[in-house]
């Protein structure tokens, strides 16, 4: 059975990958000033949707901020960035042995110029429920019976 994926593996993936595509630092959503831009602020959201006793489906949302520099504050710019974001997640995210499928991908300008682009990535996924174990002793010795041919002639063995 595949690892269990944490919501903390999906987030250092999905920043791995827009540090190498973009050559921008990736931070956590606390930091709120001082920020060196270009930059990405990533953060999630999680819901649980109970499937089995033994299986849940997680349900994420991904958003993916992006400030561009000062001068870089244009349409084509814009423009390069989403394309690139769009590409990058299209087709999913590998995340340890698990490749998760982008359910839903949301790009959009935001802020008072509408100078800021926020991404929405929605992925739903199965993962195994780990229960704790119960704590019991293991069985030393274990005598059987068990009863062959059926009819007048039965055999017993032990």
């Amino acid at each position: 059975m595949a690892d269990i994926v944490k919501q903390i593996d999906i987030l250092n993936q999905i920043g791995a990958m827009l540090k190498m595509e973009f050559k921008s630092t990736v931070y956590s959503d606390e930091i709120l000033e001082d920020f060196a831009k270009p930059c990405f602020f990533i953060k999630c959201l999680c819901t649980n949707i109970p499937q089995t006793k033994n299986i849940t489906k997680k349900r994420l949302s991904i958003i993916a901020t992006y400030f561009p520099k000062n001068n870089d504050k244009n349409e084509i710019h814009y423009a390069d960035v989403m394309d690139r974001i769009q590409t990058l997640f299209q087709r999913g995210i590998p995340v340890k042995e698990r490749y998760l499928h982008v359910n839903e991908f949301l790009i959009d300008r935001v802020g008072e110029e509408q100078d800021i682009i926020q991404t929405t990535i929605r992925l739903d996924y199965l993962e195994q429920i780990i229960r704790p174990k119960k704590q019991s002793e293991l069985m030393e010795e274990m005598q059987m019976k068990v009863k062959i041919n059926e009819g007048e002639k039965a055999i017993w063995q032990s």
